[in-house]
Formats: C-alpha cells, sequence, structure tokens
C-alpha cells in the first residue's frame, strides 16, 4: 500500500481503495450470513473513496488547507519588506527650494554625504508649500507666513530670517507709507507684509511695489522717488541682501523696527531678536546702534506618509554640520523608550501574525471533524459487532472457527480505517496539531490488540 523510493515512503489512496473492495468481498462471500459486518464493510469502502474525492479537491491551489501557509508566507514576507522600506531603504528625497532664498543652502546638500536629496527650484515659499500639500516632492523649504494644511510635519530651520522695514524721511510708520516695496508678489515677504498689517489694523490699503529684485542687482540703481517704505523678508547673510540695505541706506531710508507689541503672538512665526550696529552693513553702518528686530521662522515641511526612516534623513537638514555627537552613542531616556517602543511593536506583530496563523489552522481542522468522525463512528460499529463473537466459551469448533474469520476480518477492516486516518494527515500536515487523528489511532490499536487476544487465546486452548 505504499509507494517507496530512496527519498520518500508515501502513502497512496488507490491502494486503499482495492483493499477495502477486497475485504467488502471478502466479507460478502466468506461471511455471508453476517449483515451487519457487510455493511459495516461496504460503509469503510465508502470512507476511503471520500478520502480519494477529498484528496483530488485538496489538489487545487485554493484548497483551505493551504490558506495557513500561504498566510504565513504572505505575512512574513510583507512584514520583512515593511521592516525593510520603513527603517532600512534609503532613498533618494526631493525638496522644493526657493530660488532666492536659504543662500548657501545648495552646497551643504553638496558638501554632506548623507544627503541624498533633489533639490527641485521654485518661484517661492507659496509653490513649495503647494508642491509638498500635493505630494509632488517629500519635503519644502516653507518661510513663515505661508499657509499651510495642518496635518503635515514641519520643523523649524535653525538659520532664521529677518523682517527688515526701511522708511523713507518724512514717514513715520508703515501705516503711513502709501507706496510699499516689497519682493516677489504672492510670496513669504508679500504674505508677512499682509499679516502685519493686518494685525496693526491698516484699515487702507497701500500701493504695493513688488520690485526688491531691483535693488539686489550689481547695477547703479536708484530707489523710486515715490516708494515711502520698504517690507522684505530676507536671509541677512545674502551678499544681495546686503547690496540692497546699502542701498537703501544710501538713499536715505532708515532702518525701523515693527511695533507689534503683544500682538505679535497672534503670527507664531515671529521672534524677537537684537541687531548689532553694522549687523547688516558696514558702509554706511545699518543699523548704527543696537536695535531690536523680528525673525521670521522657514521651516522644513514633509509630505504626508514620509516613512520614519526618511524623516530621520531629511532631519540632517536641521543640522547640517557633523559633530561628534553625532558619532556618539549617549542614549537618553527619551531614545531609549522610543527604540524599546518600537521593538515592542515589532514582537507585537509577530505575536497577532503567529496566533492568526494557528487560528486559521484551527479552522482548518474544524473543517475535518465530519471525516474523522465518520471513521470514529465506523470504529464504534466494529467495536460493537466483535463484541458479540466469542470464542473461549463455545463447545461447537465450526463456530468458533467462523467467529475467529470473523474477529480477523473485522481486524483488518480497523487496519484499514486506521490507514485513512494516516493518510488524511499525510496530506494535511496541520492534523498533527489535534488529537482527532491519534483518537482513531487508539481506538483502532485497543480494539486490534482486543481481538489479537482473543485469537491468540483461542489457538492456545486448541
Amino acid at each position: 500500500m505504499a509507494r517507496s523510493s530512496l527519498n520518500v515512503a508515501r502513502l497512496e489512496i488507490a491502494p486503499l481503495v482495492e483493499t477495502a473492495v477486497r475485504l467488502a468481498d471478502r466479507v460478502k462471500v466468506e461471511l455471508p450470513t453476517h449483515e451487519g459486518l457487510a455493511r459495516a464493510s461496504a460503509s469503510i469502502t465508502q470512507a476511503v473513496r471520500n478520502a480519494q474525492v477529498i484528496t483530488a479537491r485538496m489538489q487545487r491551489p485554493y484548497s483551505i488547507h493551504r490558506l495557513p501557509v500561504i498566510f504565513l508566507a504572505v505575512a512574513l514576507v510583507l512584514l520583512v519588506g515593511w521592516t525593510y522600506v520603513t527603517f532600512f531603504r534609503v532613498t533618494g528625497l526631493s525638496l522644493a527650494l526657493p530660488d532666492r532664498d536659504a543662500a548657501g543652502l545648495k552646497d551643504v546638500l553638496k558638501a554632506d554625504p548623507r544627503l541624498a536629496i533633489e533639490v527641485v527650484e521654485v518661484p517661492g515659499s507659496r509653490e513649495a508649500a503647494a508642491f509638498v500639500a500635493t505630494g509632488q516632492v517629500d519635503l519644502a523649504f516653507v518661510q513663515g507666513g505661508i499657509p499651510l494644511p495642518a496635518t503635515l510635519r514641519r520643523a523649524e530651520l535653525p538659520g532664521r530670517e529677518l523682517a527688515l522695514v526701511f522708511l523713507k524721511p518724512g514717514v513715520s510708520s508703515l501705516l503711513d507709507a502709501r507706496i510699499i516695496m516689497t519682493s516677489t508678489a504672492q510670496q513669504g515677504s508679500h504674505a508677512v507684509l499682509t499679516d502685519v498689517l493686518g494685525v496693526l489694523g491698516q484699515q487702507a490699503v497701500p500701493v504695493l511695489r513688488h520690485d526688491w529684485a531691483s535693488l539686489t542687482t550689481e547695477a547703479a540703481v536708484e530707489v523710486p522717488t515715490e516708494v515711502d517704505a520698504v517690507f522684505v523678508v530676507k536671509d541677512p547673510s545674502d551678499e544681495k541682501t546686503m547690496r540692497a540695505v546699502s542701498r537703501l541706506a544710501r538713499a536715505g531710508f532708515a532702518l525701523t523696527d515693527l511695533p507689534l507689541g503683544a500682538r505679535a503672538q497672534r503670527l507664531d512665526y515671529l521672534e524677537r531678536t537684537t541687531l548689532e550696529p553694522g549687523w547688516l552693513s558696514q558702509a554706511p553702518m545699518v543699523p548704527a546702534q543696537p536695535m531690536p528686530a523680528w525673525s521670521v521662522s522657514t521651516w522644513l515641511v514633509a509630505r504626508d506618509g514620509l516613512t520614519p526612516r526618511l524623516l530621520a534623513q531629511a532631519s540632517r537638514l536641521l543640522r547640517p554640520n557633523r559633530s561628534l555627537a553625532d558619532e556618539a552613542v549617549a542614549p537618553s531616556p527619551e531614545a531609549t523608550s522610543e527604540v524599546l517602543q518600537g521593538v515592542d511593536a515589532f514582537f507585537s506583530i509577530l505575536i497577532n501574525i503567529g496566533l492568526a496563523f494557528f487560528a486559521l489552522l484551527g479552522v482548518d481542522a474544524m473543517g475535518w471533524r465530519r471525516q474523522f468522525h465518520e471513521l470514529n463512528s465506523l470504529v464504534s460499529v466494529l467495536s460493537q459487532l466483535q463484541s458479540n463473537k466469542d470464542v473461549l466459551a463455545l463447545k461447537d469448533d465450526a463456530l468458533r472457527k467462523e467467529n475467529m474469520h470473523y474477529l480477523s476480518l473485522v481486524s483488518d477492516l480497523l487496519g484499514l480505517i486506521s490507514q485513512v486516518s494516516s493518510y488524511y494527515t499525510q496530506e494535511n500536515s496541520a492534523l498533527v496539531f489535534n488529537n482527532l487523528s491519534d483518537v482513531i489511532h487508539e481506538r483502532c490499536d485497543a480494539l486490534k490488540l482486543n481481538i489479537q487476544l482473543k485469537l491468540l487465546q483461542s489457538a492456545i486452548r486448541d
């Protein structure tokens, strides 16, 4: 009944069917008067044929017994892929950067080999904010004052820009200016100017001239005489900014502080700072003496859905200089807590995968209860039939020999049932994890042992 090779010995179903048919025929021919055993042998033959049908059904690729293994394989592959993509894979990031602002940042990107970032030049912060909000880029430098969705992650850059306010002689405040020069329309400087005028309670809308770029050129230009004030938000270290400041100072424009007071709290991107004498220009001296001013935040904004690994890579933009602390291993309680939480989450995923796998095994095993219940019922029938066949107390030798033959056939039928149970376990290894097949084997072995003892005692008596 078994096909053997050098590598495997496999129980085949076809020989079992042949054996069941042969035993049923023997019962009909050799014990024609025992209808109960004939019905039992026919039922066993049908059980073997059912096993053959079930085997053919199990060869289908979507058979339920394949589900636990497929689930485990897919879950582990997905877990490994997710772990790699989230924590280990390093891909290039795209950064939307206004082409006029944050002087020297491109040099930092080129100098630091850790930063695999592609710079996407945009006209200004408003376009950068739109790009990152729609997911066209991974990161963006956005100046304070530009509206951003509250759901986006952001971090403040260490280098803040200055809100520079220059007033023409005779103009006492920004609110008195009828014509104000600023930078590009709808960009950072324009947005901050609009916010500031709103906070100061400006009623009349001033005329805006977006001609700041003309003051930053190396060519000799004059400040337009009709301009009453200049308002821009710029990087003070930019040579173009210094050139324009010098030009405004020579034209008589005075650097002035914004009298916002407590109203500045409405604009969370503003922060108070103090300018040293000559901070913006040495000739002429701007400012001439220490004076307060407002600095404006610049945000590094990340698109929604950026992985923790990519966020960690992007955070290096906040600390462009490599320090000894970058190479040191000095975990803080917060960092240790985050690591332990990550480990706990990882193992929780593994545990959940394991629980789901065993749950699927249980569901698969429940589907086999009908087949094993059928075999268990047949064992009960054979147990009841053999219990009435005594071979020790009988005086009639013919009847005793008939009963001995009867018990011998019952023993063979029990062996056949045990083989069918083994066949099910062979075809579906998940059945090893429950005791359905063990119950069948134990009951068959116990009854066969009882029958063999009867036959042995009868042979000794003879």
